[in-house]
């Protein structure tokens, strides 16, 4: 069965169908007592013919009759046949009334078929029957004098006989006819209007009644809307969450909470495109990827638990201006949810929060389990190390803050530090970060690779003003403290011990060299590299004991060790798998010999079974770093490409990470092996190994590191 759901508008209706069957009813009514009406007007205007005909019949018989009594007919009887002519049409038309009246022949001047009054009333139709009794005889006489001959002279006595005395009744008979046809006209005319009055009474009535209650449901209905919008007006102004809808062009709706303004830092106008809001707030490829993630949530064929969480805006960091002009990094979250009709998306109910203080909750809870991870890490590392070699560091770490802190506060407040001492400040900061990784101080091996990433965006600025060594010096005073709480680390664990020196229980004494402090970390650090790009390696030591040597001398072969074994992991030993195709072990060698020349040198010889130096790929480089031109790169021999490795800023390895990419590790090689007064001789043959021998001298003084005559020899 057919349901129309009408609802609330049910009695509206119903109304207004009574409504119009009450019109229909009477204007009905109306059209059937008119047609009546028509057909007793025609009805009153023949039976009013009637008395004219017989009273002209009469007048005409009568002069008849007087010109044949007086003999004034002329000679030829044209005068009486006139006058028979007239009398028998005269006839002829009171018959063709009477057939209309019986519902017989139409008379020509009826526009339409009518049903005229005499046969629809009793009392007409016995009036009328008498009218054609009496008719009858008189019809009778007048058809008798058809049809005259020329000098025919009529004689209407017979016809006066049957006139004279039915005349008079006759004419009363049509007047009563007449008067009754009358008055049932005026009855059904009074009926008419009675029903028109009625029609309309009824009519108002209903339509009042139609309007009482449209007026209530309407008002009814105005007061649940404004009760439903106060109720979201309420909603959206204590709210503290930015809601609207979203409708398919991704346009907002005409009504948004007050607090979403605040929460987007700018102006949000109900209608405006939330994509043209969206793009100042967030970068490029965040805006593209939010717009595709909000088409596939307008599409209906999407689930929309499936893409969820692919949302690019449940998490975003906006910077905005405060009024006294400081800018302020938030934290906002803004999340989409259907809303359906029929199954089908017509809007998206978005709500925007401001999650800064949870995001920066969050950030500190994991930066102080990760400061309590490190610290753990540290006691555990500073636990294995040897001391001397931890005091050496600290002490080198030191020093070389104390230069970098010195050439910033001496810099030019307008050109702030020459690009020379920029490169210093790397290389210095890459030699501790490789000496803390040979140690495992892991957190602070990081942040010395931050602080390197920022020394060299200062390197590749042209102009350097004091405010840009500011993130330098703040970064500088971070790493102050990390070294500051390793030693409060140390003071806290020589307290534990009751003694200074962390210095931990000695093994048992082991006369082989691999049992050496320095070895141990080599292979330690070896290992750890080796691990961290998925390789394989093997380190072996012969020669002096360090401990033997003069601290200074003792922490830069430390550190050109460490250096060395970083170079060779990255770049000369191959991935297990490459080696075995070669013929070689799947296990990298690295061959460490440290020897007393006995002409007051110290020689260090470093050599690993790698893919040794590529020229070839030292040439891409240097066009890389733009330093030469392709065409200039291609005529460079292998030997003058070899001794670019220790070029600063050059670097063969693609991308920058932890351990390599900055092209600064051999190149503070080189300056160390200069300042100490020493030199470097390399030989390398491509996919076989790569050896470095350095030579230093035992008193060591320092140089003048601009004197480039370190490397002596390329084999």
């Amino acid at each position: 069965m057919l349901k129309l759901g009408l609802g609330k508008y049910r009695l509206i209706v119903i109304l207004i169908t009574l409504f119009l069957v009450f019109d229909v009813g009477v204007l009905g009514m109306t059209f059937v007592i008119s047609r009546q009406l028509t057909a007793d007007a025609m009805s009153i205007n023949l039976a009013g013919q009637h008395r004219y005909l017989i009273q002209k019949l009469a007048k005409t018989a009568l002069l008849i009759d007087q010109d044949a009594t007086q003999g004034t007919f002329d000679s030829n009887g044209t005068s009486s046949l006139n006058e028979v002519k007239d009398l028998i049409a005269t006839a002829d038309r009171f018959n063709a009334i009477n057939a209309t009246f019986d519902g017989g022949a139409k008379l020509p001047d009826m526009v339409e078929d009518l049903a005229l009054t005499p046969s629809q009333d009793e009392q007409a139709a016995a009036l009328f029957a008498l009218v054609k009794d009496l008719w009858a005889p008189i019809n009778a006489e007048v058809q008798a004098l058809n049809q005259p001959k020329p000098g025919f002279r009529p004689d209407v006595g017979p016809l006066l006989q049957v006139l004279i005395p039915n005349n008079l009744n006759l004419l009363s008979t049509t007047n009563i006819l007449t008067s009754r046809l009358e008055a049932l006209s005026a009855a059904k005319a009074a009926k008419l209007r009675m029903v028109q009055i009625a029609g309309m009474v009824l009519a108002l009535a209903n339509f009042g009644f139609i309007l009482y209650s449209f007026l209530g449901q309407l008002r009814k209905s105005d007061m649940a809307v404004e009760r439903a919008q106060r109720e979201t007006a309420d909603i959206l102004r204590t709210t503290q969450e930015g809601l609207f809808l979203l409708d398919p062009e991704f346009r907002m709706g005409s009504q948004t909470s007050n607090a979403l303004s605040k929460i987007l830092g700018v102006e949000a106008k109900p209608g405006e495109s939330f994509l043209d809001l969206l793009k100042p707030l967030v970068t490029p490829k965040t805006y593209e990827t939010a717009k595709e993630y909000i088409e596939l949530l307008l599409r209906h064929d999407v689930k929309e638990k499936l893409v969820a969480s692919l949302n690019p805006l449940d998490c975003i960091e906006i910077s905005t201006v405060r009024q006294n002009g400081a800018v302020e990094s938030r934290f906002l979250q803004i999340r989409f949810n259907r809303v359906l009709q029929d199954q089908k998306v017509t809007h998206l109910l978005v709500t925007a929060n401001d999650i800064t203080r949870r995001v920066k909750l969050e950030r500190e809870l994991k930066d102080s389990e990760r400061r309590v991870q490190d610290q753990m890490g540290m006691m555990v590392h500073i636990l294995q190390a040897d001391p001397r070699q931890l005091q050496d560091f600290l002490l080198a770490a030191t020093e070389g803050l104390n230069q970098i802190n010195e050439d910033l506060r001496t810099a030019s407040p307008t050109t702030g530090v020459s690009t020379p001492r920029v490169d210093a400040m790397m290389r210095a900061t890459h030699r501790l970060k490789g000496d803390a990784a040979a140690l495992n101080l892991e957190a602070v091996t990081q942040s010395l690779h931050g602080f390197e990433s920022l020394l060299q965006e200062l390197r590749a600025q042209t102009r350097r003003s004091s405010d840009d060594l500011l993130p330098v010096a703040v970064r500088v005073k971070g790493l102050y403290q990390e070294i500051n709480a390793i030693q409060d680390v140390i003071a806290r664990i020589g307290q534990v011990r009751g003694v200074v020196s962390v210095e931990p229980p000695k093994p048992a004494h082991d006369p082989e060299l691999a049992a050496q402090a320095f070895v141990r970390q080599w292979r330690g650090f070896a290992q750890q590299l080796a691990k961290r790009h998925e390789k394989q390696v093997e380190l072996s030591y012969q020669g002096l004991d360090l401990e033997t040597l003069n601290p200074q001398l003792r922490e830069a072969v430390n550190t050109m060790v460490n250096q060395f074994i970083r170079n060779a992991l990255v770049h000369g030993v191959e991935q297990p798998a490459d080696r075995k195709k070669r013929g070689k072990s799947e296990a990298g060698h690295l061959s460490v010999y440290i020897s007393n020349q006995g002409d007051g040198t110290l020689e260090l010889s470093f050599r690993d079974d790698g893919r040794g130096i590529d020229p070839e790929r030292i040439r891409d480089a240097v066009v890389r770093s733009g330093r030469f031109s392709a065409d200039t790169a291609k005529v460079l021999d292998a030997r003058r490409l070899t001794l670019m490795i220790f070029e600063p800023g050059l670097s063969t390895h693609e991308k920058v990470d932890e351990d390599a990419g900055r092209g600064v590790g051999l190149d503070a090689v080189k300056e160390m092996i200069t300042r100490l007064g020493g030199r470097i001789r390399i030989g390398t043959t491509t996919g076989e190994y790569c050896h470095f021998r350095v030579q230093l001298p035992m008193k060591a003084e320092p140089r003048d590191t601009t004197i480039d005559d370190t490397i002596k020899e390329v084999a």
